[in-house]
């Protein structure tokens, strides 16, 4: 079950990241509602998760006046987003904060030999699709052993990384690295902010 292990420790998700009030409005593979939150005085957006094989596939339109309909091509389309191989659940959800809206990207799974979830997190910040927060838990069964649980919680805008308990602050994080055009289904693990052995590196 390679590829269980695969989307685990990189797909998996976990405890929401740290805790954000509000609402969700919609729940599903689209989901729409404006980057200001309740407001309405921000861009509106219409997002939508597809599975294409063992991946997920992420658009984003943006419009002005009014949520934008799909005739014209995604401002953002990344097509290995996330992992959708042994996933029991997939969707986004729009979470209305003070500071606006926040769209997520949330993947469950199950197999024979584990579960978790894995949220990434999205804001629309000075024009740009920006990674705001990465959550991973998953739980493995061990084959002569008790299971074995890891937990990477990831916010890029306070610029720290808890992983299993232990907080460490992230590398210095431009806009580009923040820029979710160029997230794939093994981005935290590959930027370093979560290791797949579940400690700190």
């Amino acid at each position: 079950m390679r590829q269980a292990k695969a989307l685990a420790m990189m797909a998996a998700v976990g405890i929401s990241l740290p805790a954000l009030p509000g609402l969700a409005r919609e729940l599903g593979n689209e989901v729409t509602g404006n980057w200001a939150g309740a407001a309405g005085d921000g861009f509106w957006f219409r997002a939508q998760l597809e599975t294409q094989a063992d991946l997920a596939a992420l658009k984003i339109w943006n419009g002005m006046g009014a949520v934008p309909d799909r005739s014209d091509a995604p401002e953002l389309d990344v097509a290995d987003f996330a992992v959708a191989a042994f996933a029991t659940s997939q969707r986004l959800d729009v979470v209305e904060t003070p500071d606006g809206s926040t769209l997520q990207v949330i993947t469950e799974f199950a197999d024979e030999e584990g579960e978790g979830r894995e949220v990434v997190e999205i804001r629309y910040i000075d024009f740009q699709y920006t990674i705001v927060g990465y959550a991973l838990e998953a739980s493995f069964q061990g084959f002569d052993g008790p299971a074995e649980e890891t937990q990477c919680v990831v916010d890029t805008l306070a610029g720290h990384v808890v992983e299993n308990g232990k907080m460490r602050n992230l590398p210095p994080l431009d806009h580009e690295a923040l820029n979710a055009s160029g997230w794939g289904e093994a981005a935290a693990f590959e930027r370093g902010w979560c290791s797949r052995s579940g400690e700190a590196g």
